[in-house]
């Protein structure tokens, strides 16, 4: 079977991938598949017959029906390029208008881990809107793994208490202009308090992506086509994957990055 074949056979039909994705967590019944996706056992069986023909599927001695090896990687496949296409789908407007070359194509791989997620728009009414979910996001987090190429003037007094007064573990990741606006006095005082949880790390100087993630949010912003941070709307998600997608895109720049000692 050629790749032409494969692609016509799992994904140019709804019955198949959808009788595919039901078995990927466990083996099937006749039943189970038939009640499961409300059709027919004839339709059912004829869907089988196809995906069996092809060592998608087969039978076992019990009479269920299970995933080949082959089978569970296709259909591993067809799950994640289903979830990307509902990404897209979802929020094409944020990804058509940004430049989202900040995302390293490992990740881009993985961008249907942001599924369950939404677009934080700021109304005209209030501006700031975007940036106050933001600070709450950070708040009720209890570690920060965080990139930002772009300075707001609070920052500063915002990270000294989450780092001095709520004891959150924080790793950024700066750019050397960010940290040059950041006052040396604030650096200092986080620095030489003795139960501080920080690590900062200095990245190379074009980086096109705002990032911050905690152990139970990802607020993940970027810059528009005209080199401009983006400041009025964020892609917010609460789900475990995206923060985990976003523990790995922390850990890329990181790697990419020197840490600071003061």
């Amino acid at each position: 079977m050629n790749t032409r074949d494969i692609l016509h056979l799992t994904a140019c039909s709804d019955l198949r991938r959808n009788i595919l994705i039901s078995m990927i967590e466990q083996d099937k019944s006749l039943g189970d598949l038939r009640k499961g996706l409300n059709i027919s056992s004839t339709t059912v069986l004829h869907a089988l017959k196809e995906l069996e023909k092809n060592n998608l599927t087969f039978q076992q001695k019990n009479k269920n029906y299970a995933l080949t090896n082959t089978g569970r990687i296709i259909t591993l496949k067809l799950i994640d390029f289903s979830n990307a296409a509902e990404v897209m789908r979802k929020h094409e407007r944020f990804w058509l208008d940004h430049d989202i070359s900040g995302i390293p194509e490992h990740l881009m791989e993985k961008i249907g881990k942001l599924k369950n997620s939404f677009i934080e728009k700021a109304p005209s009414t209030n501006i700031f809107k975007v940036y106050s979910t933001f600070i709450e996001m950070l708040k009720s987090g209890k570690e920060i793994r965080g990139i930002s190429s772009v300075f707001a003037p609070d920052y500063p007094s915002t990270f000294k208490e989450l780092i001095l007064n709520k004891k959150i573990d924080t790793k950024l990741v700066l750019t050397e202009e960010v940290m040059s606006r950041i006052d040396k006095e604030t650096v200092n005082e986080i620095y030489n308090y003795k139960d501080k949880k920080l690590e900062i790390y200095i990245s190379e100087p074009n980086i096109k992506i705002g990032f911050m993630s905690t152990d139970s949010a990802l607020s993940l912003g970027f810059y528009d086509h005209q080199g401009i941070y983006d400041w009025n709307q964020d892609l917010i998600s609460y789900d475990k994957d995206a923060i985990a997608w976003g523990y790995d895109l922390f850990e890329y720049y990181a790697k990419k990055s020197k840490m600071i000692h003061l």
